[in-house]
């Protein structure tokens, strides 16, 4: 079974995966985003180390369907989507909470966690993920 996460945003906001790395060392994130992806066109396993260990996520990008923005009544500006899939490595949902949060904060967009039901705005995603972050240790 995996475990998904999606970040709606503006296309027009998606940062480049140094900036995007840059943010998630600059708050102190586990995970190293690996930086050679188009983000367009990357789908599949993205490598995100968390310490010496090995993790990452699989990831996707697409552009947000109408029938999904109606029923989370984004914005008309959240106009992209990145999905962030993983297993059941405990290091995979870490790496993908920590970017999939750190693009949320990046680009003020909005995060989806299906799994909890939880919706958590841009502003909001590093303060959220650093308390899910200190649950899974605990």
């Amino acid at each position: 079974m995996s475990y998904d996460l999606y970040v709606y945003l503006a296309r027009s906001k998606m940062p480049k995966p140094e900036k995007w790395r840059s943010v998630m060392k600059d708050e102190e994130l586990p995970g190293e985003l690996d930086t050679d992806f188009d983000v367009d066109t990357m789908t599949g396993f993205l490598p995100c180390p968390v310490g010496d260990e090995l993790a990452g996520f699989e990831y996707y990008s697409f552009e947000t369907e109408p029938e999904d923005a109606a029923e989370l009544k984004l914005p008309p500006e959240l106009n992209f989507t990145v999905q962030f899939s993983v297993g059941s490595r405990p290091l995979e949902l870490i790496a993908a909470l920590s970017a999939a949060s750190a693009l949320a904060f990046i680009t003020g967009g909005r995060l989806e966690d299906p799994q909890s039901e939880e919706i958590v705005e841009g502003e909001d995603a590093i303060a959220w993920v650093k308390m899910q972050l200190a649950s899974l240790e605990g």
